[in-house]
């Protein structure tokens, strides 16, 4: 459960930083403590998003901000309530209406720029998680490599019970050992994969503020 606390965190973070705070005042107080069933990984057009969706007393909750900036949708905070906008929908208007005032891009750019830096910093909440729990992980394999050195440096005896229960405790620390190595392996991997994600939303902010 401290697995998902940590999700739940860092899902929380990224929807208050991303939306300014206070159009998810409400929702994130409901959800403070709640359990979280499940983790879903979210596709849209095939592709997975960064952020993956959870289950919170039965309902799904998904990463507004990635889903829409994923279906090229704009979005917006006004106050207590959240504007999104298709392109479809931005197509259909007039002309008009679609013409700019250049102080209106100059806030759509600042807007882009907000998105970005929410982005970011949802992202790196989940790399934190998964650094603690790599540092968990090789912390429990110093102790299992510990317990190895400890069994196998025993005094031999002759006694068959004692025998036996040095094997089934060496095998069973080699046993931890494996499975261990193998979620330190994950671990890595998802943050190289964060790594890799924030690097292209960096390179995009630095564009984006030149």
């Amino acid at each position: 459960m401290k697995k998902w606390s940590y999700l739940l965190s860092g899902v929380l973070i990224g929807a208050v930083i991303a939306t300014a705070g206070s159009a998810f005042a409400d929702q994130v107080k409901t959800l403070i403590g709640a359990k979280v069933a499940g983790e879903y990984t979210v596709k849209v057009n095939g592709s997975a998003l960064t952020e993956n969706a959870i289950v919170v007393d039965g309902k799904a909750h998904v990463p507004l901000r990635a889903v829409s900036d994923s279906l090229g949708a704009g979005i917006k905070v006004d106050g207590k309530t959240i504007q999104i906008e298709t392109q479809t929908q931005a197509s259909a208007k007039s002309p008009a209406e679609t013409k700019k005032k250049p102080q209106q891009e100059s806030e759509n750019s600042q807007i882009y720029i907000q998105n970005l830096e929410a982005r970011i910093t949802s992202i790196k909440s989940y790399k934190s998680f998964w650094e603690n729990s790599l540092k968990g992980a090789e912390d429990s394999q110093v102790k299992y490599n510990k317990r190895i050195d400890e069994l196998t440096n025993l005094p031999a005896s002759n006694d068959p019970i004692t025998q036996e229960n040095r094997k089934k405790s060496l095998a069973s620390a080699q046993e931890a050992i494996e499975e261990n190595s193998k979620q330190i392996t994950e671990y890595k991997e998802k943050i190289a994969k964060y790594d890799e994600d924030i690097a292209k939303l960096e390179a995009q902010l630095a564009t984006s503020t030149k």
